[in-house]
């Protein structure tokens, strides 16, 4: 799929939708408390959540969803913990948490190797190694983790690092032992899983960084109702699209507490940044002040915002810095910003970003959050228009995107893939942008 874009200034208001990474906790929720009916509402009508669906369906699940409705109400009664398609599996990274709700329900759980964007290793160890620690057998076998049987009475275990899914996993496999868990992530989607499991009788609690679980062997719930949080990171996008691109944007259905490193980068920087009943407004500068920003878990910087602000940050003043704690190699927007002039060094594991103008280019889009990027890119873009591939990564994780950017004045049109697009003219946006090349350059060092 290809985006074709051209340089936009945007005015108006946008409302975030549910959070996909809320959605996955919230299924696996569910399932792991033995609900026979599943209510979710708030979410959003995007590929991830349809790619989950079907993993459900296999599993024995129906579930129904209609067109014109965010409430979707999964029918579990008949799942059973069988095998999954590994190509369905592997698609999306969120799946892995069925892992953990599985085992608590039914003692049992196998389940192909997690997939989602690639953007460096991101392994499972810590969800085999939490799985072990609570007395389960496990062992990694064609592709498979396969594990099975019951979760020791009281359980200590301390994650080697933060991870999200990992954390979550965790805490589903507890919540019929007593379990302590320690250096677990906070982020909002793991907070709401406790909140989902202490709504329906679970004595779970959260200290900092640990949580403490005193399950109940005979926990039961025939049915749950749940609702979805914002999605921080789209209303992060919407903010720094907006920063980027120039204009001035009402951002509604917004949990502050849940963006405020972004918005303290945003002020920081320049932007003029409004709070007001759930939504925030932003008016954009024609330069920004250079920023210094590392990503790590929250309530740091968010890595799923990082390729997103690297693009505006090229509006700065000064030199900026980026350095990714959570994924070092999510880099792939790097290499195509520089195709479109953009002054960027890779050092030390640091982004060093440069005061550039970028122009429009033929680019290509490699994960979720990349693909946001390089469509700001595009809108930020001078002379050509910017020809996106890889643009149905977007589908993933931003519900309706083009219909919302197109209402606030996006220029934006999406294709399949079909080399025709790529007209004559981008025969001389070639010759243009070699023209360009002495003022941008690239530095790979360890």
């Amino acid at each position: 799929m290809i985006a074709v874009l051209k340089r936009s200034f945007v005015e108006g208001e946008v409302e975030v939708s549910g959070a996909k990474n809320a959605f996955f906790p919230a299924v696996a929720c569910g399932i792991a408390l033995g609900a026979k009916k599943i209510k979710i509402r708030n979410v959003p009508k995007i590929k991830d959540v349809f790619v989950m669906l079907e993993i459900l369906r296999e599993l024995g699940c129906s579930f129904e969803f209609s067109d014109d409705s965010k409430e979707l109400i999964i029918f579990s009664e008949k799942i059973e913990p069988g095998d999954f398609s590994p190509e369905l599996f592997g698609k999306i990274r969120g799946s892995v948490v069925i892992f953990g709700s599985l085992l608590s329900r039914f003692g049992f759980a196998k389940i192909p190797m997690p997939g989602g964007c690639k953007i460096g290793e991101r392994p499972i160890d810590q969800h085999i190694k939490s799985a072990r620690a609570f007395g389960f057998y496990v062992e990694e076998t064609g592709g498979f983790v396969v594990a099975k049987g019951k979760p020791s009475r009281n359980i200590s275990f301390t994650f080697d690092i933060k991870t999200v899914t990992g954390t979550e996993n965790a805490i589903l496999m507890s919540i019929r032992s007593k379990a302590e868990i320690s250096n677990i992530a906070i982020e909002p989607e793991v907070q709401e899983l406790i909140s989902y499991l202490k709504k329906y009788g679970v004595d779970i609690r959260r200290e900092g960084d640990k949580v403490f679980v005193d399950g109940d062997e005979d926990l039961v719930c025939d049915e749950v109702e749940f609702e979805l949080i914002p999605d921080r990171i789209e209303a992060s996008t919407w903010l720094v699209l907006t920063a980027a691109v120039g204009g001035r944007l009402k951002v509604k259905n917004v949990i502050y507490e849940h963006i405020e490193s972004v918005l303290k980068v945003l002020s920081n920087c320049g932007a003029k940044i409004n709070l007001s009943q759930s939504s925030v407004e932003i008016e954009s500068r024609d330069v920004y002040e250079p920023a210094d920003i590392v990503a790590d878990s929250f309530p740091a910087f968010p890595t799923d915002v990082q390729p997103q602000i690297c693009v505006m940050l090229l509006k700065s003043k000064g030199k900026s810095r980026v350095v990714d704690k959570i994924f070092p190699n999510r880099l792939s927007h790097i290499d195509e910003l520089v195709k479109m002039g953009a002054k960027i060094e890779l050092k030390g594991g640091e982004i060093i970003i440069y005061p550039s103008k970028i122009f429009g280019s033929e680019i290509r889009a490699l994960d979720l959050r990349g693909a946001a990027a390089l469509s700001i890119a595009g809108l930020m873009a001078e002379s050509n228009p910017t020809y996106l591939s890889g643009f149905d990564f977007i589908q993933r994780g931003y519900e309706n995107f083009v219909e919302k950017l197109k209402s606030i004045g996006g220029s934006i049109e999406v294709f399949e893939h079909d080399e025709k697009i790529f007209s004559k003219e981008s025969e001389k946006m070639k010759i243009e942008q070699e023209s360009k090349e002495i003022f941008n350059y690239v530095s790979y060092t360890s």
